[in-house]
């Protein structure tokens, strides 16, 4: 049912300083705009074959200046309507009976957060001819491989994606935070699931977006590239996790605040 993370989507302080940013450190291009359907104005980004929403509310004086700060995730369905109806005899629900068509004329219909675990998430039907701008610009990122998660109770978590998302664990242990982490994949996209060691992490929800990761195809190239766009990395060197994906952050001082991680996947 789900073929691929369209975007993540960020709220931001200031929509054109976000845009700009995306521009000079991605090489990213805006491929549409206007104003968003949960109120403000929005805009969607370009780079590598991957895409970024970002959103300025309406209430926007209250976020922090520079910050970027995860909303939400949108995951490609072929067919949203079909999609709903199998999601919805599962026990979710959605805040529409009908989706909305957004300025890339993608079909999307939100899932009503209090049925997925407080987490914002909506389904995407692309259209048949697909607006290119962008792509294969700017850094050479093949796809999302995964949102990351910090959650209230990891095996819950687990088992919530293998039942209302057909998801099948693939492997967890021990994240570099030294807390415990589970891979669970479900159609042709994958979550990262996180126990912190405070429940402060959780903001009082259930579960709280905390990564992204982006696919680069070589990342050692990856990171060099990064490197020469003022991206510096987090990490001395890239390392395995436990499915065997080599992965690199990059450091939250030059990301807006925001977590990142390169990720090459193995052969």
């Amino acid at each position: 049912m789900f073929d691929k993370i369209q975007h993540v989507g960020y709220q931001v302080h200031d929509l054109d300083k976000a845009v700009t940013w995306f521009s000079e450190k991605f090489g990213g291009r805006q491929a549409a705009g206007g104003t968003a359907q949960l109120g403000g104005r929005n805009a969607f980004v370009r780079f590598g074959h991957i895409e970024v929403e970002l959103l300025e509310p309406l209430n926007h004086n209250q976020l922090p200046d520079n910050m970027l700060l995860m909303h939400h995730v949108g995951y490609v369905v072929p067919d949203v309507r079909q999609a709903a109806k199998t999601l919805k005899q599962k026990g979710l629900k959605f805040t529409a009976d009908e989706p909305n068509v957004n300025a890339l004329a993608q079909e999307v219909l939100w899932l009503d957060p209090s049925t997925t675990n407080d987490i914002l998430i909506h389904l995407t039907q692309l259209p048949e001819q697909p607006n290119m701008v962008g792509v294969g610009e700017g850094l050479a990122i093949d796809q999302i491989i995964h949102a990351g998660y910090v959650v209230e109770n990891l095996s819950e978590a687990v088992a919530w994606y293998t039942e209302m998302f057909g998801g099948e664990y693939i492997g967890g242990g021990m994240s570099r935070r030294g807390v415990n982490n589970a891979f669970v994949n479900f159609g042709q996209v994958q979550v990262e699931l996180l126990e912190p060691t405070s429940p402060e992490q959780l903001g009082g929800h259930r579960q709280a977006m905390d990564h992204v990761g982006y696919v680069v195809k070589d990342i050692l190239a990856g990171i060099e590239e990064c490197q020469r766009r003022d991206l510096r990395l987090g990490e001395a060197a890239p390392r395995s996790n436990s499915i065997n994906q080599q992965l690199c952050y990059f450091d939250t001082e030059c990301t807006c605040g925001t977590q990142i991680h390169l990720t090459q996947l193995p052969e």
